[in-house]
């Protein structure tokens, strides 16, 4: 079902919105970002206590760690782990609360410069390519899924399509003008771009990695 966007009107140019009137997502992207902020924060938290606790205790093994092809400290322990030089969850833990009070906002309908959504739209769009590249090297280099970081991928993909369209869309962030008034006709579909790109996540895991869904369904 096509999700209604309340604010998708793109002005014919710049000036027809003035900057100081600011812009504001319609409540129910308030809510889908407050959700997946939400979602993504506690997959965050979760691997950064378990990291904590792989230092702590590096022979024991993790709760997530449930089969040779299902695991946390898998991921954890190889160099995309840490690809900053601590472990990625601490990224999680400084970017999904900004996420989380940026839905908090656009509930409360409070109207903000194109410059703040600009900004965000580039973090959201950071945060979803880093993910996609976590999946691709977790399944293609190291051979398993985290399923913490699962949740992640999942979380990214709902959230990142329908917000970036409503950004450019509605020109809340710097586009060209064709490319808003593409994505203003066609940015309702955008959760089309968010089921499409999770399924294409399962599906790449279930082709690479077939023992996990045999794991998973069948126990062995």
């Amino acid at each position: 079902m096509a999700t209604k966007q309340t604010e998708r009107a793109t002005p014919a140019n710049d000036d027809a919105v003035p900057a100081a009137a600011g812009f504001t997502p319609p409540r129910w992207l308030g809510i889908l970002l407050v959700v997946t902020g939400a979602a993504g924060l506690t997959a965050a938290l979760t691997l950064a206590i378990e990291r904590v606790h792989l230092l702590q205790n590096p022979d024991e093994g993790l709760g997530c760690d449930i089969s040779p092809f299902v695991s946390c400290s898998g991921a954890m322990e190889s160099w995309q782990g840490s690809l900053l030089g601590f472990p990625n969850p601490f990224i999680g833990l400084m970017a999904f609360p900004i996420v989380i009070v940026m839905g908090v906002l656009a509930l409360a309908l409070v109207r903000m410069p194109r410059w703040v959504w600009s900004t965000f739209t580039v973090g959201v769009l950071g945060g979803l390519a880093f993910a996609l590249w976590l999946w691709q090297q977790s399944v293609f280099e190291l051979g398993l899924v985290c399923p913490w970081c699962f949740l992640v991928y999942m979380t990214m993909s709902a959230m990142a399509p329908t917000f970036v369209s409503w950004a450019i869309g509605s020109g809340a962030m710097v586009a060209p003008a064709g490319l808003r008034r593409f994505v203003a006709r066609w940015g309702e579909w955008s959760w089309v771009v968010s089921l499409a790109l999770a399924l294409v996540i399962v599906l790449v895991i279930v082709v690479r990695l077939p023992d996990i869904p045999r794991f998973l369904l069948l126990g062995y």
